[in-house]
């Protein structure tokens, strides 16, 4: 199987940021986990479609930049679903996804984080 294949698995704590949007804090850098470029969200946004699950509960959405540093998104409905919520330690696993309902996801959920103010330039449209 190859690296980019191959789910990563975490603990994180979930932490409520700007907007009041909660989000898992991602330990690596998916561009080498994932061995593969991110693609273009909303606007300027980037970030690396995934699949996974919090604490067992399955979810697409992806993994964003910002800052330098790495974050997911755990949105309201997944948070319900999970049985938790911002301050709380989760078991989180994940990996790239190409398929369209993940990448929408991913889209709708990047219009919830600030642009950056320029566009990478390696991205994949």
């Amino acid at each position: 199987m190859s690296k980019a294949r191959r789910p990563a698995r975490f603990d994180a704590e979930l932490v409520e940021g700007h907007k009041g949007v909660v989000v898992a804090i991602v330990p690596f850098d998916p561009e080498e986990v994932f061995d593969r470029k991110p693609v273009r969200l909303a606007g300027r946004r980037h970030g690396w479609p995934v699949s996974g699950s919090v604490n067992g509960t399955k979810f697409d959405g992806y993994v964003g930049e910002r800052w330098g540093r790495f974050f997911i998104i755990v949105d309201a409905d997944l948070r319900q679903a999970a049985g938790v919520g911002a301050g709380d330690r989760v078991a989180m696993m994940v990996a790239p996804c190409d398929k369209p309902g993940a990448v929408a996801k991913a889209i709708e959920q990047s219009r919830q984080t600030t642009e950056p103010s320029k566009p990478r330039k390696d991205v994949l449209l």
